[in-house]
Parts: C-alpha cells; sequence; structure tokens
C-alpha cells in the first residue's frame, strides 16, 4: 500500500484488535495514528479467535503475519455436525484442498493474545503511538475541528476519530445520541466461551478422541448449541455454548457464575452425559449476554467519527465471523485513506466506507444469528429435516458436489460459505474506486483551482 498524499490525524479509541489493524493499516498509509487503550495493556485475554479465509488473507499481508499463523495457528478441516443428545454423527462441510487453494487462505484457530501482542509490535513499529490507561469520556465537534476529552482532563484534536472500543461502545453512544438514533436491540444472546486443557481431556477415554480433532465441531442441542475447536499450540480446547435468547439473565450475574458460584444458566439435561462432561471440565468460564443492536450508520458527529468492529455493528461474538468484519473494516478503511490528497474528499471517503461495510455487515450479523438459531432449533420435525439435509455431506467427495447440480441444498450453503470467504476487502474499495474515483479526484482539482484562482486575485490587488 502507498502513503497517501496527504497525511491526516487519525485517533484510535480502543486498543483491541479492531483498533490495532485499524492503526496499522492508517499508520501504513502515511497517517499519524495515536490509539487510546483504557487498560494497562498487560492483561491477558485468553481464548481463541476463529480466522475464516476473509480474514486470514487480509492478515497475512502483514510483515511476520503468516509465519506466526503458520506456526501458532490450528488450520481447520471443516464444520463437523453432530447432535448433542446423542452423539451422532450428522454432517461434515469439508474445507477441500481444492477450495481453499483457490481462496489462497485457510480457516484457523488463533490464541488472541499472540495475534494482539504482533499487531501491537507492527503497531510501534510502524510509528502509531499507543497510550495505555486512556479512558475516553466524551467528543465534542463544532466549527469544523473535533477534540476527544479523556478522563485526565487531557484532550486531543484529530482530523477523524475510529471508534474501536467494541461492543459497550461509548463512542457509538456519542455518535447516536447527536444523531437522536435509537439502540434498541433484535436480539439477545446468551453464551460462554469456555477452555479445556488437552492433557485433563486425554485422561478420559470418552473424550480423548477430541484431541486428534482438526474440524470446527458443532453439538446441536435442543435450544443451545456448542462449537469447540482445538488450538493444538496452547494445548486448550475451546468452546462456546451458546442459546440465541437471553434467557432472562443479567450481566451483572454472569460474575457469580464466571467464579462457579453457580451453575451455568442453560438447561444441559438433553446433553449426552458425555458433552456435559466436557463442559464441566473447563479451566476457564468467559460468560455473555451479546445484544444484538440495530445497525445505524458508521459515521456520525458531522464526519469525523468512524465506527469499526463491534462498535459499529454486533456481529455474533460466539460466530465465525465477529473479528473477521473487524479485521474486514479496517483494510476497508485504511485502502479507501491511502488514496486521500485533500481534506474535502474526507466526507466522500467516510460515506465510501459506510456504503461498501454497511450492506456487508447487515447480511453478516442476519445469517450468524440465523445459523445459530438453525443449530440450536428444538428437537421436532425442522430439526430432522435440518439432519436429514445434512447427512449426504459425510460421504461426498470434491468430485460429488462439483457434479451436484445448483439445486441440491448442500451445494447452496457451500456456495453460502464461499461467498463470505472469498469476499475481498481490498477488491471492494478498487471496485468503488474505479466507480466513483473520478468524482473524488474531480474535488481535488475544483480544490486546486479555487485556491489558484484565489491566489491570482492576490496577487492582481
Amino acid at each position: 500500500m502507498e502513503s497517501a498524499p496527504l497525511s491526516l490525524k487519525f485517533v484510535i479509541v480502543g486498543g483491541s484488535v479492531a483498533g490495532l489493524t485499524s492503526g496499522y493499516i492508517l499508520r501504513r498509509a502515511g497517517h499519524e495514528v495515536v490509539i487510546l487503550e483504557k487498560s494497562d495493556g498487560k492483561t491477558k485475554a485468553g481464548g481463541s479467535l476463529r480466522c475464516p479465509p476473509n480474514m486470514t488473507r487480509i492478515l497475512n499481508e502483514f510483515p511476520g503475519m503468516e509465519a506466526l499463523l503458520r506456526s501458532q495457528g490450528t488450520q481447520c478441516s471443516g464444520y463437523g455436525f453432530t447432535r448433542a443428545d446423542t452423539l451422532e454423527r450428522i454432517g461434515f462441510m469439508k474445507f477441500h484442498d481444492e477450495i481453499m487453494t483457490e481462496l489462497r487462505a485457510h480457516f484457523l484457530v488463533v490464541q488472541y493474545d499472540d495475534l494482539y501482542s504482533h499487531l501491537t509490535s507492527l503497531c510501534s513499529g510502524a510509528g502509531a503511538v499507543i497510550k495505555y490507561e486512556s479512558r475516553v469520556v466524551d467528543i465534542k465537534a463544532a466549527g469544523g475541528s473535533t477534540t476527544v476529552v479523556l478522563e485526565d482532563g487531557s484532550a486531543l484534536s484529530p482530523d477523524i476519530v475510529v471508534a474501536a472500543d467494541g461492543h459497550n461502545s461509548i463512542v457509538r453512544t456519542i455518535v447516536a445520541k447527536d444523531a437522536e438514533e435509537d439502540l434498541e436491540s433484535t436480539h439477545a444472546v446468551a453464551g460462554i466461551n469456555i477452555s479445556v486443557p488437552t492433557e485433563v481431556i486425554e485422561q478420559d477415554p470418552d473424550l480423548k478422541s477430541l484431541c486428534n480433532y482438526t474440524e470446527l465441531s458443532i453439538w446441536m442441542g435442543s435450544g443451545s448449541s456448542v462449537v469447540g475447536t482445538l488450538d493444538k499450540n496452547a494445548e486448550l480446547f475451546n468452546f462456546s455454548l451458546c442459546c440465541p435468547e437471553s434467557l432472562g439473565i443479567c450481566e451483572s450475574d454472569w460474575d457469580e457464575i464466571r467464579a462457579k458460584k453457580r451453575p451455568l444458566p442453560f438447561d444441559l439435561s438433553g446433553y449426552d452425559t458425555r458433552l456435559q462432561k466436557l463442559i464441566n471440565m473447563g479451566s476457564t468460564c468467559y460468560p455473555t449476554v451479546h445484544q444484538l443492536h440495530v445497525q445505524h450508520e458508521a459515521v456520525g458527529l458531522d464526519g469525523t467519527v468512524v465506527l469499526v468492529g463491534d462498535a459499529a455493528h454486533s456481529i455474533l461474538i460466539h460466530g465465525s465471523h465477529n473479528s473477521a468484519m473487524a479485521i474486514e473494516d479496517a483494510a476497508t478503511l485504511g485502502r479507501l485513506f491511502s488514496r486521500i490528497s485533500t481534506r474535502n474528499q474526507i466526507p466522500m471517503l467516510l460515506n465510501a466506507y459506510q456504503e461498501i461495510r454497511h450492506p456487508r455487515t447487515k447480511l453478516m450479523q442476519e445469517e450468524e444469528y440465523q445459523a445459530l438459531s438453525e443449530l440450536s432449533m428444538q428437537f421436532g420435525p425442522v430439526s430432522e429435516a435440518r439432519d436429514a439435509a445434512l447427512r449426504p455431506s459425510l460421504t461426498m467427495s470434491f468430485e460429488d458436489f462439483q457434479k451436484a447440480g445448483s439445486d441440491n441444498a448442500l451445494v447452496q450453503i457451500w456456495e453460502q460459505y464461499l461467498v463470505h470467504f472469498a469476499y475481498n476487502a481490498a477488491e471492494e474499495v478498487d471496485n468503488w474506486w474505479s466507480m466513483w474515483g473520478n468524482s473524488v479526484v474531480e474535488s481535488k482539482l475544483a480544490e486546486d483551482i479555487k485556491a489558484v484562482t484565489i491566489e491570482l486575485e492576490t496577487t492582481v490587488l
């Protein structure tokens, strides 16, 4: 990526994966970047991230990242579907080599802390400034200038604020209040992330085979579901137990659950006893109630604030594309602003970001929730029909998929996966630029003509 002809000042609120990725790409494009992180940056988050090909492909372009993902990531071989009550194997959607080669990226599982550490090093090495223990309390936009106010009373005046402060974003609240938007929720999802050391699983004859799994394992229950992945490098089996409703649990109630002073609020009685045993083996427990809010504009405060990641959209955090959407956001924003040459182009490029990202993230939010609902549907005729549609995948080869018609249910499922896996954020920006770039360039030309005219008039006078 080439440096932009014009260098802007960006303040990024939030220093996790979304903020760090945005900061690195914007800095690589030649902009000044300050990242404000409210934590001390030393606390280990733990847990793993799913990196589908559309995310992996972006990360592989960063220095040292491909080697990191190759050495520390675990490559997933496909989606495995199992009934949670009987452990009957229902289906397997294999990530065939022919498909993954075409995609130029793999579906990986990587430790959050490994990715976070590498992104932090990249940002610092590129010249971005990361300020820890810096809590933002307000953002003000007036008279063409923007001020970011911190808790300690200090303030920064950037050209653009990037909100990467997560699901409970204070910046989004400020933007929504300014736009008089209602941050209503469409759904509430209760979930819990659990990690079990593989050495513990290996000692159990009923479960030790999990330590050889390379697939993304899905256990479909009646009203809830479990998705698990093996992280060989961390020697952990990580899984999410999820329900497409809140279960009437408040955020504050989860503290006692996390400390295991209260049982999990999920009805596990219908689960096979072996699966119940696995869930109760958890060495760590991170419960959540995820409010899926209505997606509004990602640009606010007179075009001075732009939202990325969970601050912009509530993609299901227990799904496969939550982190990927944040990485795509960052890549889109950075590539757009690598082309800026004059300040009057800022509104056009921010509108382009909104135009490119909104349809994509809105669709992913809807489809990820729909997928959770289908995996967690109550046992009955509808779930039996789902299982019947998946069973042929257990024996279908890549050639079988190629020969099957477009009306085949499994082909349709695979095509949906492929559309998302093949999404290329850079190409989307380039496509937008090929259509509308002339308008952006003409705005620069108009500004140059205006400047020359003023200079000539001044000279004449």
